[in-house]
């Protein structure tokens, strides 16, 4: 069978096999140009405006054939690999152990008694859509004589947590422990209030490894235990879900249910072994690829080549002919070239043909029917606790939202549109396309169309010339932060955290470091002035008899015309004078003639 086509909407494919033309497209959604990315905004407008004038009815989802539902991904709700500062790094909080790695985000470090926080700061505007992530987990095998008491949380509520964290308070808390900070700031539930209100999928291996969901309605508070107790309302099921990548799925339907499904899947087994098909532009197989369990791979019917090893978050590294590629396994007969970025995207099928996702991977956890509001914004998180005595690593390669809500754009979009006026009115424009073909006025339509992208582009450019006169002071405060952070470092040197106070030895050393400084430097400086004195010592001694004839010739002609000058300032001083002197009678003439005139009007009016 020939593998069927995927169709794409706006850079996330839905179906098996993404065509060539579709994979360029999402290539450019992801990785292309401010202006490329406005012109792909403008289309999922046009495309909401046409599910509208459509009839598309309450939200319902489209299907294929196959039973798949069209669906985008939500670019700041989203990220593959890790978090950068010129991608989307602002668009989420990360707090106490959690930092953005290389090639991950690390979610909770290998040691013990640490915290984990990492919420998204936009909203999910929308009620149909479908949150895919992949984290992986390790205990390293220590700590397993103390209590495993270590656990990590998704969090989905309609409670903005990241507006209303505050990481100041808990630093500063007079204890200067984490916990009590977060105590005194009310979130005692995994770094959460226990009143929250919404989704808590919790991954626990207290006992065993345990994944379970629970829905809270924000008015009764909860314990960790409640949130893993079948009789307080949790639903939980046994999973190994510390792997190398364990993908989970929560989906939100239009009709308010809530379906949390995992999926673990150990690479090295699945591929040991195995023929797989490489298909260069995503569709079609054209090699036959088989993984040798010694490491190695056969190429068709070739000779042991290259070689394969898994990567954690259920990736793998494959070389072949010479090349090494990074792939991304979606689900278990599916793997996609991550590095190197290229277009389409090369992509391992297995056994040579892709049938679509195997629901046979996924294991459903959780199913809370009618229970997420409608028309209310979400937020997600991810928050955790290593353990008091023992520790668990866990990492977040990747999170995909996807919004199936075909009348709303699911995502803040100020970035694109400034404003809700400006959405609006793009959403009135485009809603009038029945209207247009019904009365054949496709000008009328072309005009107010192209008048909002143009609009669009200026305020693009104007953006864009506010983002190079940022480039510009950029230098400058990197250069007083480099004095900041030296001023800070000498002080943090300088004081002893063990005594509480100042270390006098090290402020003295650095003193004198400073003492050396300026002494090298004035000595530095008096051989510099002492060698421009000897050079003009020698000049002044030497330019007497080193002046030519032609010398003397040029300082006898300035010596005429400095003489000259200052003659023409003598007459031009004189005749100054003399025009000042005539001014002066003038007016004092004139002054004259006033007054007399003055004195006989008087004696005219008073006779």
């Amino acid at each position: 069978l020939k593998p069927r086509p995927r169709k794409i909407l706006f850079g996330r494919a839905t179906q098996a096999s993404q065509p060539k033309e579709a994979a360029s497209m999402a290539f450019w959604w992801r990785e292309g140009p401010l202006a490329v990315r406005v012109a792909a905004s403008a289309l999922i407008l046009v495309a909401l405006a046409a599910s509208v004038s459509s009839g598309s009815a309450g939200g319902a989802e489209k299907r294929h054939k196959h039973g798949q539902s069209i669906g985008w991904r939500l670019g700041h709700l989203s990220f593959d690999r890790t978090l950068t500062y010129d991608d989307t790094l602002g668009d989420w909080l990360l707090s106490a152990g959690t930092m953005a790695l290389r090639d991950r985000v690390q979610l909770m470090p290998p040691v013990p008694d640490r915290y984990g926080l990492f919420w998204s700061k936009k909203a999910l505007e929308t009620s149909n859509f479908e949150v895919t992530f992949t984290i992986s987990a390790t205990d390293n095998g220590e700590g397993k004589d103390g209590p495993r008491d270590g656990a990590v949380a998704f969090w989905l509520s309609p409670d903005p947590f990241a507006a209303a964290y505050d990481e100041n308070s808990i630093v500063t808390h007079k204890s200067r422990d984490w916990y009590q900070g977060l105590s005194a700031s009310g979130l005692t539930l995994l770094s959460n209030k226990p009143t929250f209100k919404g989704l808590a999928m919790v991954f626990n291996h207290k006992e065993k490894q345990t994944v379970g969901g629970f829905w809270n309605d924000g008015v009764h508070s909860r314990s960790l235990q409640d949130l893993m107790s079948v009789t307080a309302g949790a639903q939980t099921k046994a999973i190994d879900w510390m792997t190398a990548g364990t993908q989970v799925k929560v989906r939100v339907t239009p009709t308010g249910d809530v379906i949390g499904q995992v999926m673990t899947l150990d690479v090295h087994k699945h591929l040991a072994g195995a023929v797989w098909g490489w298909a260069p532009d995503g569709v079609d197989s054209t090699n036959m690829l088989t993984f040798q369990n010694d490491g190695k791979v056969l190429w068709d019917d070739g000779q042991p080549q290259g070689s394969w090893r898994t990567l954690s978050g259920n990736k793998m590294s494959l070389t072949v002919n010479e090349k090494t590629y990074v792939l991304r396994f979606e689900g278990s007969h599916r793997a996609i070239v991550e590095e190197p970025k290229t277009e389409p995207r090369p992509t391992l099928l297995y056994g040579g043909k892709d049938f679509g996702e195997n629901p046979e991977d996924w294991q459903e956890v959780f199913r809370f029917p009618g229970v997420f509001p409608k028309q209310v914004p979400g937020y997600m998180g991810f928050s955790g606790h290593t353990g008091t005595k023992s520790y668990i690593e866990v990492d977040v390669h990747r999170i995909e939202t996807l919004n199936y809500d075909e009348r709303t754009v699911g995502e803040d979009s100020s970035d694109v549109f400034e404003g809700e006026g400006a959405l609006k009115e793009w959403m009135e424009t485009l809603e009038k396309e029945k209207r247009f073909v019904d009365q054949a006025s496709q000008a009328e339509a072309v005009v107010r169309l192209t008048k909002l992208l143009s609009e669009h582009v200026n305020k693009c450019d104007k953006a864009g010339l506010q983002i190079k006169s940022d480039l510009i002071h950029m230098e400058e405060r990197l250069d007083r932060l480099g004095v900041d952070m030296a001023s800070y470092l000498a002080a943090a040197q300088a004081y002893s955290f063990e005594a509480g106070q100042f270390d006098a030895q090290v402020v003295r050393d650095h003193i004198s470091d400073v003492k050396t400084v300026l002494t090298k430097g004035k000595q530095v400086h008096d051989q510099k002035m002492g060698a421009v004195h000897q050079v003009a010592k020698n000049l002044k001694e030497s330019s007497g008899s080193q002046l030519t004839d032609a010398g003397k010739a040029k300082v006898s002609t300035v010596e005429q015309q400095a003489r000259q000058v200052e003659e023409f300032a003598a007459r031009g001083s004189t005749q100054t004078n003399g025009m000042l002197f005539m001014m002066v009678l003038s007016v004092a003439g004139l002054g004259c003639l006033f007054l007399n005139r003055m004195r006989y009007y008087e004696k005219k009016h008073y006779i």
